[in-house]
Order: C-alpha cells, then structure tokens, then sequence
C-alpha cells in the first residue's frame, strides 16, 4: 500500500515542468513577441528601447553567456544561391568579337 503513493510522486516528478514565462528584462513586461539578444541568446527585450537601456548591465555578462550559447548550440551557416539559368552563355554577346 505504500508503494502506491511513491509510484505517482515519481510520476509528477518525471513530467515535463512547465515552461517558464518570459518577460523583458529591462521593464518586466510579458508581450506575445519578444526578441532575443542576438549575441547570447539568453536575455529577452520587449523592443530597442528596452534592449538599449538594459546594454549597459547586460554587456558585462552577454560575451560569457554568448560562449556557453556556441558550446551548446550549432550556428546555422548561410548557403550559396545555385546560379541562375537566364540566357548567359548561349552564343557569341557583341562584345566578344573585334569589329
């Protein structure tokens, strides 16, 4: 009969926790859309104005933060657009022949 009770606290204790809310981190506030440091990943801004007013605090620990983001994270690299197929290369352009 014991055994019952610690199966469902292991059961609650095995769930996902809910996600935690995010708020600016200059005024606190919680909008639908916020922006992330685009440095560090890990401080979130309402707008510029918050991000600009919080930079003085935040830029002491954003390099450290934005180390341990790299370790963890893979940066997403930029891919090469595939050449355009238009009508370059077909036949002799008039610049390419002396008159």
């Amino acid at each position: 009969m014991t055994e019952q009770p610690e199966q469902t606290g292991e059961a609650s204790s095995s769930s996902t926790p809910a996600a935690p809310s995010l708020a600016c981190a200059q005024c606190a506030s919680t909008p639908d859309s916020l922006k992330q440091c685009l440095k560090c990943h890990s401080v979130h801004y309402c707008n510029r104005d918050c991000q600009k007013a919080h930079f003085k605090t935040h830029k002491k620990e954003c390099a450290g933060l934005a180390q341990e983001y790299v370790k963890t994270h893979e940066p997403k690299m930029a891919s090469r657009a595939p050449p355009r197929e238009t009508g370059k290369g077909k036949g002799i352009g008039k610049w390419e022949y002396d008159t």
